[in-house]
């Protein structure tokens, strides 16, 4: 459950549905413009074991797919609005929708001070899938600092950014033995170590973060108005979490060259990805086992705890809690 000083009122909820039902009722009296982007739970039992289960099938529909086969070389329009019996939205207004959803979330989630949460995440890093790793994460949004600490992967590593300090570099503990060895290292947040291990600098960090590069994604997939197929899928779950579920899956390299599909489960009481997992492209790979052969990106956040309270001692090197070992 999330758990939050502020509930989100029935009608913030009966709006959102509404949007959602007019949006569907209206294509022929909306235009085609390029929607314009904004600025940028629950508790689950799995996030300290491993990684979090994903209920809703994340394959392309077998619709899409049998237009894709059919058409050669070529694929459905995403111009041409569809919308099943069951809610589910395909083409352009597919992403709209879900652009709206994730702008209305960016925007109410940038007024909360702080939140913690459990991230699971999981990379490919030069070709090579990494371990699961399970953080324990605190966020504050201003100035916007980050604390992780390691449960799985290297277990008990430690980790501070906090913006415009520390030389703008974060500090970084190893796990283990290497870490008493080490001791706190301080690192360029974008420089060749820190960034041997992650996709993603460490200023993008965090689910307001997540759902402004998802947005920058989609205002380049709505601008291009090509060479994709997509859906938002209503009635979805995600670790026992109402969801849509957004899905993308891109006709070639030449229209995206790194991600081949994403799917992304937006929560609908934050308007936010609380789940995401990212493809790229194979050579040589089944259609039964490519998803599992071209994982790159795999971030999900539960336990969501927000308007903690945090102060600048939780992004402090010299907590007494965190027993750093500071040179």
């Amino acid at each position: 459950m999330l758990r939050s000083d502020r509930s989100v009122s029935p009608f913030k909820r009966n709006f959102l549905a509404a949007s959602i039902a007019g949006l569907a009722l209206g294509f022929s009296h909306l235009n085609l413009d390029p929607f314009v982007s904004g600025a940028d739970g629950g508790s689950v039992k799995s996030a300290k074991a491993g990684a979090p289960v994903v209920t809703a099938s994340l394959s392309m529909p077998r619709q899409m797919a049998a237009i894709d086969a059919n058409s050669g070389s070529s694929v459905i329009s995403p111009l041409t609005p569809i919308q099943d019996d069951d809610g589910t939205l395909r083409g352009i207004w597919a992403i709209k929708m879900a652009a709206s959803l994730l702008e209305k979330g960016c925007r109410n989630f940038a007024s909360v001070p702080d939140y913690t949460a459990s991230m699971f995440r999981q990379e490919r890093i030069n070709g090579t899938l990494s371990e699961e790793q399970n953080i324990d994460l605190k966020v504050r949004h201003e100035p916007f600092s980050v604390y992780m600490k390691w449960n799985s992967g290297d277990r008990g590593r430690q980790l501070i950014y906090v913006q415009g300090q520390n030389n703008g570099n974060l500090l970084v503990q190893p796990g283990g033995i290497k870490g008493r060895l080490t001791g706190l290292l301080s690192l360029e947040p974008e420089g060749d170590l820190a960034m041997s291990e992650s996709r993603h600098p460490i200023t993008k960090a965090g689910l307001l973060q997540l759902g402004h590069t998802i947005l920058e994604y989609q205002k380049k997939d709505i601008e291009r108005g090509s060479g994709f197929v997509c859906e938002l899928i209503d009635n979805q779950e995600f670790e026992g979490r109402a969801c849509y579920l957004y899905q993308i899956v891109y006709q070639s390299p030449e229209i995206h060259e790194t991600y081949r599909k994403s799917t992304v489960f937006v929560d609908k009481e934050l308007s936010l990805p609380i789940c995401v997992k990212n493809y790229t492209w194979a050579r040589d790979a089944s259609p039964e086992t490519i998803d599992e052969e071209t994982l790159v990106e795999f971030y999900a956040y539960t336990d969501l705890n927000i308007q903690k309270d945090l102060t600048a001692s939780d992004f402090d090197q010299r907590n007494k809690d965190y027993k750093l070992r500071v040179r």
